[in-house]
């Protein structure tokens, strides 16, 4: 997670409309959506961590989150789901809904270089983010 903690902000996206349509989100806030740019910040203090993603016009989405236990989170259709984080590697953390569905909901963050690449996938559609590290 050490490489994860840190500011990022999104360089560019593949898939990003088809992923917010298969998630459920009206047509206005999917074309919205795609020309935005937000910024991503990542903290951790001892077990705890938090990701506030920073969507121009749009909103602020936070987590707060511990490794392995249940937590609530807002989907981009503002719905809420349990999810549970589980850390794969210092560079690499996937999170995954706590009850199976027959189209699983996953997202992925893993730092590559200088690059955090999210993974964002509903049942076979897949969208990928790529953020560039912002130094403060």
């Amino acid at each position: 997670m050490a490489q994860l903690v840190g500011s990022w902000k999104l360089v560019r996206s593949e898939s990003f409309e088809e992923y917010l349509k298969e998630m459920g989100v009206n047509t206005p806030m999917r074309k919205l959506a795609t020309h935005m740019h937000p910024s991503c910040e990542i903290k951790r203090d001892g077990d705890s961590f938090s990701i506030k993603m920073n969507v121009p016009v749009i909103t602020i989405h936070e987590q707060g989150f511990t490794i392995g236990v249940p937590f609530e989170d807002l989907l981009p259709n503002g719905l809420k789901q349990m999810t549970i984080a589980r850390l794969e590697d210092e560079n690499k953390i996937r999170f995954l809904e706590e009850e199976e569905s027959d189209k699983p909901h996953v997202v992925v963050r893993e730092v590559i270089g200088d690059e955090m690449i999210m993974t964002c996938s509903k049942g076979d559609v897949k969208c990928t983010r790529i953020f560039k590290r912002i130094e403060n």
